[in-house]
């Protein structure tokens, strides 16, 4: 299961936009977030940064684990490619490796996301990662609800390889750069877990 640290944009169809071919683009975050699942509960950190040029883009994220008990950070690096099929559908395809602190090199993985419009209030994606380490595959499916005066809600369901999973959470903008969120974790032999997280971005 994928757990998501950052609540603003967190689902799988929240793809990197398409630039113009000559404009070379940089954004970033960071976000606290305050975890709880069957009585224990931690602070987590994450930070990540991302450059792009055309629809190629090179992302690093940096977050501190929940309930992790040999690593305490873990770092991916991601490159991709972002291109669109007709004026709303964005296709993403990309190549991340992920690091831990402790344990060094953990794996890497493919994956291919479609996002597109539902209505003017209402957009979904669908992701599939394949774990090129552990040779499994992960697919979910998400969207997210424009629901007005700076809340959108946000929804996912997916399938690891192993065990299914959902999220379902809510967002407020207090401005273009922050927000603040509530999201709910549940997977097949997993005890809940509830994320409420503030994150900045820039």
């Amino acid at each position: 299961m994928k757990t998501q640290y950052l609540l603003a944009g967190a689902l799988a169809l929240a793809l990197p936009s398409v630039t113009s071919a000559n404009e070379v683009e940089f954004s970033g975050e960071v976000g606290i977030n305050l975890a709880t699942s069957g009585g224990s509960t931690e602070t987590t950190a994450s930070a990540a940064a991302e450059v792009s040029y055309g629809g190629a883009f090179f992302g690093a994220e940096m977050e501190s684990l929940y309930k992790d008990p040999a690593d305490d950070i873990e770092v991916t690096l991601t490159l991709g490619y972002s291109f669109e099929l007709g004026s709303d559908t964005e296709v993403t395809v990309s190549y991340s490796r992920i690091y831990l602190d402790n344990s060094g090199f953990s794996s890497h993985e493919a994956a291919i996301a479609l996002g597109f419009p539902i209505s003017d209030n209402v957009s979904a994606g669908v992701e599939v990662v394949r774990d090129l380490t552990g040779k499994s595959t992960d697919i979910s499916l998400g969207a997210e609800f424009g629901l007005g005066n700076g809340f959108t809600g946000e929804a996912l369901v997916g399938y690891d390889g192993a065990d299914s999973y959902a999220e379902a959470g809510v967002s407020y903008d207090f401005s273009d750069n922050v927000s603040a969120g509530f999201l709910l974790e549940v997977a097949e032999h997993s005890k809940p877990t509830y994320n409420f997280g503030l994150t900045y971005s820039f």
